[in-house]
């Protein structure tokens, strides 16, 4: 198994499955932390994580498959949402040809380099490295620093650099209770709540490191 510090930017090699139905919001921004624990509080896109940010998950929101303008209908359907950090999100707006994650596997179609650039190994991931500018070069400098500094640090001992580990390859501490959300019209799969990271860290299940 490769190392969390060398694989912070390999992206899923199957497509995902959802584990939460959350249903009947019509704001679709109130889905968002049912989808912080669905896609593992990390953007889509970019991969980048909300612990890599001061603010948090306040830098990430809801971001939809199908654009809103050509599918209002699935404007608050859950299974239509993605999370998404703020800048990928801006940059892909209403463009069609951005990839369906729950139809495709993403590493089908996108690879992380050594270098912090990605890949593209099909016209798909093509087409989401321009929508989403991937591949701008302060997120490339961001990506090949982390991964040297990440590379370093595996390397070492003592609580500092547990603690720097933790800091950047493990869960954020403000985890959602899912447990205790009411989405207006039910949960089509409330079986994902008990496997939820919130529950596993109160029954002592969720990793350090991811």
């Amino acid at each position: 198994m490769t190392p969390p510090a060398l694989s912070v930017f390999d992206y899923p090699s199957a497509p995902h499955v959802r584990r939460h139905g959350p249903q009947g919001y019509l704001d679709y921004k109130h889905y968002k932390p049912w989808l912080r624990d669905e896609f593992s509080f990390r953007c889509v896109y970019c991969l980048c994580r909300e612990t890599w940010f001061p603010d948090g998950q306040a830098y990430f929101g809801t971001g939809h498959v199908s654009p809103r303008a050509a599918a209002p209908e699935r404007l608050s359907t859950y299974d239509d949402l993605v999370y998404a950090c703020g800048v990928c999100n801006a940059w892909k707006k209403d463009f069609a040809a951005a990839l369906d994650f729950g139809a495709v596997a993403a590493a089908e179609h996108l690879e992380g380099q050594p270098d912090g650039t990605i890949r593209a190994l099909t016209r798909w991931g093509e087409a989401l490295v321009d929508i989403c500018a991937l591949n701008r070069p302060d997120l490339v400098a961001f990506r090949r620093d982390l991964r040297t500094l990440l590379a370093l640090l595996a390397n070492r001992r003592g609580a500092e650099a547990v603690r720097l580990r933790k800091r950047y390859l493990g869960y954020p501490d403000d985890l959602p209770d899912l447990a205790t959300l009411r989405p207006p019209g039910g949960n089509s799969r409330p079986e994902g709540i008990l496997e939820c990271c919130f529950e596993r860290r109160r029954r002592g299940k969720l990793p350090d490191c991811y």
